[in-house]
Parts: C-alpha cells; structure tokens; sequence
C-alpha cells in the first residue's frame, strides 16, 4: 500500500511541474540580446550563465538559449537531444534534483584558439553534501549566441 501511495505522489509531483512548465515555457523567451550579431564575448557568457542558473532553479529552463539542434554530451555520453528536450529535462529537474549549488565559477570565452566555445569550469555541491567538479565546453558561435552543444566532464570529489 505504501508503494503505492509513494507512485501516486510522484505523478502528481511530475504533473504539477509538467503543469508549470507549460505556463512557463508559454511566456518564456530565450535569453538572447535584442540586436543582430555578431554578439560580444560577455553576452555569449551570459547565455551560459543562463544555463547554469537552470541547474539549481529550474524556473530559468525556458530562457535558456539553445539552438534547436542542440546537443549535449556527458563524459561522451549523449545526454541532450535538442533545445525543447533539453529545456523540459532542466525544469522538470529530476536529474538536477540533487544540486545543491555551484561553487566556484570559473568562465572563459573564445580560449586561445578555440572560437566560438565558451568554457565554464566549476563545483556543484549535493544536497548531502558530495562534490563534483565540472567542466563544459559550450559552442556559442558569436553569429546568433545560441548554445549549439555542451561537452560536460564531470569528476567526482
């Protein structure tokens, strides 16, 4: 019997955030500057800054600028599989549940040689209080500032 009220619960939790995303995603515009590129080095950083504030709160999901096509891949592992895929598993954070926060942060656009990637570097402490240490290397091309990929790493400790 407690299994089941435990499955039901769940649902209703998934439906609920399901419920909220779609309102959210309806008013929600990716954060992308108002004006034709080519964009500047800190509006492409902030368009990662977008994304890791979706890690811990995932009412940001849906202004994340993703390019339709984009993919994500962890420890070379595809985890994302375009921009409404990778917006509804941010919001409805079931994988994210466990973050805590970031510490730490760490970013650098265009590295030398290496245009167009934005790099961020940084901790994401657990909720029982386990770190991990992160680095993703973000495809924002200048021409639109939208994110075309996401190669994360990620090691324990």
């Amino acid at each position: 019997m407690a299994g089941r009220v435990a499955v039901v619960a769940v649902g209703a939790s998934v439906a609920s955030a399901v419920l909220v995303g779609l309102d959210q995603r309806r008013g929600a515009v990716p954060a992308i500057p108002d004006h034709p590129g080519p964009y500047s080095p800190q509006e492409r950083e902030a368009a990662v800054r977008t994304y890791l504030t979706a890690l811990t709160l995932p009412a940001a999901a849906f202004r994340v600028p993703f390019a339709e096509d984009c993919v994500r891949r962890e420890n070379g592992l595809r985890t994302g599989f375009g921009a409404t895929h990778l917006r509804w598993d941010l919001h409805l954070h079931l994988q994210y549940s466990a973050i805590r926060e970031l510490r730490d942060i760490e970013i650098t656009v265009d590295p030398p040689g290496r245009e167009g990637i934005v790099l961020a570097e940084f901790t994401i402490v657990t909720v029982v209080g386990l770190t991990a240490r992160v680095r993703e290397e973000f495809t924002v091309p200048a021409e639109d500032c939208l994110i075309h990929a996401i190669d994360a790493r990620i090691s324990l400790g």
